[in-house]
């Protein structure tokens, strides 16, 4: 055997061990590129802003008038137009002295009127201040512009109910300043003109024998509404 062979065995386990031991140092996680030894801090999370108080709609304009009834006709006379308000509520009737009419609330916010019938199919829209009304009458699919004056009494709206063999009977009048009256009476369903009302005897009205209770409506009067 030669006498260099142990030599270059042991060389030949050293140059090994020395490979082995490099491998090892650039596999450690410690040494790994990219990989930091600790994990890193982390910024603080945001506070979420503050959450937006909820909205709010904004309260009804105070009316313009406190109370007051008015009066008047569609522009061509095709109907009679009776409001009444009283601390932002509005009643109203709307009739033609012969078949057609139509009871009706809602409210005055400012000075906006907005009303309608039960079945939302009759209608008043307009303004309302001290002295008149303006605006727009829909019934049975109709609609007309009409005027109203502040009424004084006796004119006015007026509502009568009497039952005549169990059947209610119901009339609305309407009088104007002038003097004339318009007012339709449903028998049960049935409209056909009202009898005449004295508003200075609203006890004097009979029908088929049966004494009638009349009443002046306002503003904040519960109507039979239809």
């Amino acid at each position: 055997m030669s006498r260099f062979a142990p030599l270059l065995t042991l060389l030949a386990v050293a140059v090994l061990g020395g490979a082995m031991f490099t491998l090892n140092v650039v596999n450690s996680p410690a040494n790994s590129t990219g990989t930091p030894s600790a994990a890193a801090p982390q910024p603080a999370a945001a506070a979420p802003p503050p959450a937006a108080p909820p909205a709010t709609s904004a309260p009804p304009a105070a009316p313009a008038v406190a109370e007051k009834a008015y009066a008047g006709r569609s522009a061509g006379n095709e109907v009679t137009v009776a409001i009444a308000v009283k601390d932002g509520r509005a009643v109203g009737y709307v009739c033609d002295g012969k078949k057609v009419e139509a009871w009706l609330e809602g409210t005055l916010s400012g000075s906006d009127l907005a009303l309608k019938s039960k079945d939302g199919k009759s209608t008043i829209a307009g303004t309302a201040d001290d002295k008149q009304s303006f605006g727009t009458v829909a019934v049975n699919g109709k609609e007309w512009p009409f005027a109203a004056k502040a009424a004084s009494s006796p004119a006015g709206l007026y509502e009568g109910r009497a039952q005549v063999r169990g059947v209610l009977n119901r009339i609305g009048w309407i009088q104007l300043q002038d003097g004339s009256q318009t007012g339709v009476w449903n028998r049960g369903g049935e409209e056909v003109a009202a009898p005449v009302l004295d508003p200075n005897r609203l006890d004097g009205v009979v029908v088929d024998g049966v004494p009638v209770t009349v009443r002046t409506i306002g503003g904040d009067d519960a109507v039979i509404m239809r």
